[in-house]
């Protein structure tokens, strides 16, 4: 997906992490973000040109993905269509972590973003673009397990795409 901040009108995005979009952030990442068991989505954020604090660079809250819950996500609905569900309901779910955010500006590079990290970018006030190009990625079986209530299904005419073709037999844990 390539993400456009126009000069001067290129809106604000609300804090959110990718492994629950939240309604005021859904027309970005609803094309994107799938639900899987444990959370595994990782965001690959390539800003094209010059990202400043004046054209919208992003702002991420350090260790939020150790503690930001999952409160709800968008299915796929039995009724047809999509909409979301709850996993917490809004009056038990803590609210999201405070703290000061950290201010990412960068050249044309290649941001790494864990699915759970609290992230979010200003409106662009500059005079100048702001373009990205982002995907994002999931584990598949063995390592997690995905949704059958995701909007987005595979089907055999149209299967996901893998990096691997079977799952790499040696995994070494983290901190090992």
């Amino acid at each position: 997906m390539v993400i456009c901040k126009q000069p001067q009108i290129g809106g604000e995005v609300p804090e959110h992490n990718d492994s629950s979009p939240t309604s005021s952030c859904m027309l970005t990442l609803m094309y994107i973000v799938q639900y899987t068991n444990p959370p595994s989505a990782l965001g690959f954020w390539i800003p094209l040109e010059k990202c400043t604090p004046e054209n919208g660079a992003l702002s991420f809250l350090p260790g939020s993905h150790l503690i930001a819950p999952i409160t709800k996500r968008f299915v796929r609905l039995p009724s047809g269509g999509t909409g979301f569900e709850q996993l917490i309901p809004p009056e038990e779910a803590p609210k999201n972590p405070q703290g000061k955010y950290v201010l990412e500006a960068c050249m044309p590079d290649l941001v790494i973003i864990h699915g759970s990290v609290l992230h979010k970018s200003e409106r662009n006030t500059s005079q100048h673009t702001r373009y990205a190009y982002t995907f994002h990625m999931i584990e598949s079986p063995p390592y997690a397990e995905y949704d059958s209530k995701n909007w987005l299904q595979p089907t055999p005419e149209t299967p996901f795409p893998h990096i691997l073709d079977t799952p790499n037999p040696t995994v070494v844990s983290v901190g090992a």
